[in-house]
């Protein structure tokens, strides 16, 4: 039987979650910023709630979810912050409900081990929104692929440079003397994610992969959140430094 969902967000992400959803589930609704997704929420029996709007707008929908003690996906990041992520994750144990931010790298094939030969990742998109927001959504991805190595690890320095060629390099030393290198181009028209010359975009429907797994609760909601507190608080630091 078909699970219940909802979903919240019908921008150009929003649309593609849906196509998913469609085959995958009973979809009761698609919520746009105009159309009141409490009212349509309390209006449905649903199983699940897919929350795929902006990012600086996650954590009052996620919050507003939680309390009505509904399970809840939701889109990465799940806040701009580690404070506001921990609050959420604590909302969810206290009400009894699953919160899972999207982890679409727990379902690569490719073997996590091998980006480790030489530390360096690279992105190359045409961006035309704020620099930085990109940005962060870039490192988030790629700190969550990297994520059970970063974990052991302590921070010792942090380096940044860009020019005005839309080019940022992050140097990250570790109190073991590891580096990792990020190095972002937001001003190609070429898409590439390349981490040790390993070719991150995939054309396997990675995507569905992940929606049904979480619907099928064939997920790790305790890991999930303990790498989203990680990634979160990763960031914070990021943030002081760019």
């Amino acid at each position: 039987m078909k699970a219940n969902v909802g979903l919240i967000g019908k921008g150009k992400w929003g649309k593609i979650i849906k196509s998913k959803l469609i085959k995958i589930s009973n979809l009761k609704f698609s919520a746009g910023k105009k159309e009141n997704y409490l009212k349509l929420i309390k209006n449905n029996h649903l199983n699940w709630i897919f929350i795929v709007t902006p990012n600086n707008t996650h954590f009052k929908i996620v919050k507003n979810c939680l309390n009505l003690k509904l399970n809840v996906f939701c889109e990465k990041p799940l806040t701009t912050t580690y404070k506001k992520t921990k609050e959420l994750i604590n909302i969810a144990k206290k009400n009894n409900v699953k919160l899972y931010i999207s982890d679409i790298y727990s379902f690569h094939n490719l073997k996590i081990k091998k980006l480790l030969l030489r530390n360096s990742v690279f992105r190359s998109k045409r961006v035309s929104n704020q620099d930085k927001e990109f940005l962060f959504r870039f490192m988030y991805h790629d700190i969550s692929i990297l994520f059970n190595y970063l974990k052991k690890l302590k921070i010792k320095s942090i380096k940044v440079h860009q020019n005005k060629k839309k080019i940022i390099k992050i140097k990250i030393k570790f109190k073991n003397d590891r580096l990792i290198v990020f190095k972002y181009c937001l001003n190609s028209p070429t898409k590439r994610h390349i981490i040790n010359d390993i070719n991150f975009i995939s054309k396997k429907d990675i995507l569905k992969k992940m929606l049904t797994s979480v619907l099928n609760g064939k997920i790790r909601i305790k890991s999930n959140n303990d790498k989203a507190m990680f990634i979160s608080k990763f960031l914070d630091i990021m943030k002081k430094k760019i």
